[in-house]
Formats: C-alpha cells, structure tokens, sequence
C-alpha cells in the first residue's frame, strides 16, 4: 500500500522554510531529548518517513547520527541530502546499511496505516540489530478534524493505543506520553463547535522567525512541566525491541 504524501500535500505541508515554524522547531527538540534519553551505546539512528529530513537535520545538528529514508520521491534538504534516501522503502535499502540500523524513529507515520502493527513487525523483520524504536503520533480522537481527512489519517492515538500497538509486537515500553498539551485546547473547541483547521502551513518570514522561536520555546517548556498522562495534541512512545542486549552492528556508512 502506498501511503505516501501526494505532491500537492508535500507542498502544503512541508513548504520551503517550514523548519523555521515554531511546532517543527518544538517537535524537533522534544524529540531529540526522547532519543538522547533512549539512546544506547553506539545506536544509529534511521528514520522512517523522513519527509524532507527536517528532523534528520535538526538530530544530527545535535551530534546524533541518523539517516532517513522516504518512500515519495522528494528532494531532501540541501544540507541532508547525503544522509537521506527518497524514493526508496526502508526494508528495500541494501542489507548492509540495514544491519546498522539500531535504532528506528517513525515520526507522525502510522496514523497514516491501516494496520501499523503489521508495518512495524515487517520493519523488525529487516532490522535485525534493532534494539530502540521512537514513535509520535497526532492524540486524541475527539480532536478529529478535516486536517485529518485531508492528510491520510486512520485515527488520532491514545496513550492506551500506544500501549496495545507495543504489546502486539512484545516490545517493552519505556517512556509513554502527551505533549503539545497546550494545543490541545483550541484544537478541542474547533472539534466541537465544527470549525475546519487550516491545512497549509504557512513558513514565517526571516523577520518573523524569532517569534517562531519563542512560540517554539513555549511549548517545550509545556512539554516538561505538564504531566505527561495530561491530554494532548500529540502523543510519543518509546519501545524496546531487545531489552535484555544490544547486538551491536559495524561499518562506517549510512543507510
């Protein structure tokens, strides 16, 4: 099945200059704590649906080694374009690169799938040295919006979802949450009263990019203060496929 974006919603939803906009800043940050916390000797990080590899760049700005591969044929960022295969499925990349693959990063993915859990059992069936796999997903069903229609989604997840979708494949849970707990309010109010969400999003100007940042900084801080069993528009789960060892895997190139 294939899943991936359409050019007309890549441009909508990955224009030029959206890693300027403050939820990819503030997903970006959250993200690398989650894979700085989960990270484990020597893991190499692949992530699945990498888009553009706007968080293949922001990873390895923090010195993080991770690649991306993208099923749609689209043109990775300039500064990332080494490190990313478009155009490709993740279990057809050569058996080599996917034995160094510890570590998998599926960001905003399954909900997309009709059936995440067969998708992911395919993937550990290829990465066989794969120890950590990181997943965020959009939360909360009662937010369901036109947004969703238009981008492919099946559902939006609950911290429950996450946890049967983990004991489906045995995987041992780690860390289990919410986060953007702060848009979880307006994105609630829009869902009762009918009201359609935007589906372009719109990149700041240079001359807006530092209220982006402070949007960004904002929502962080939301990230670590609120609980993470508190409702939000987002959801993560963090899983580990070989708890009791890491095999670890050698080489030097990329995936």
């Amino acid at each position: 099945m294939n899943t991936a974006y359409s050019e007309t919603q890549y441009e909508m939803n990955y224009p030029s200059g959206v890693e300027y906009h403050w939820w990819h800043i503030a997903r970006s940050r959250f993200v690398s704590a989650l894979v700085r916390d989960a990270k484990l000797d020597n893991t190499v990080f692949l992530e699945v649906g990498c888009g553009k590899g706007l968080e293949v760049k922001a990873l390895r700005d923090t010195g993080i080694e991770v690649y991306g591969v993208e099923l749609a044929d689209v043109r990775p960022l300039e500064d990332v374009r080494r490190f990313v295969e478009s155009g490709t499925d993740a279990v057809d990349l050569p058996v080599e690169n996917r034995n160094r693959v510890t570590g998998l990063l599926l960001l905003d993915v399954i909900e997309h799938l009709p059936n995440p859990g067969e998708f992911l059992k395919k993937l550990e069936q290829h990465f066989p040295n794969l120890s950590v796999v990181i997943i965020t997903v959009p939360a909360r069903q009662e937010i369901w919006s036109n947004y969703d229609v238009f981008y492919g989604h099946h559902c939006r997840y609950s911290l429950e979802m996450l946890r049967e979708l983990g004991a489906e494949l045995y995987w041992k849970q780690g860390k289990l949450g919410y986060f953007f707990h702060l848009l979880y309010i307006p994105a609630r109010l829009l869902a009762l009263f009918g009201v359609d969400r935007k589906t372009r999003i719109i990149p700041p100007k240079e001359n807006r990019r530092r209220l982006h940042k402070i949007i960004a900084w904002v929502n962080e801080l939301d990230n670590y203060v609120l609980p993470r069993r508190i409702k939000g528009s987002s959801a993560f789960g963090v899983f580990y496929v070989n708890p009791t060892g890491l095999r670890q895997a050698t080489g030097s190139s990329g995936p």
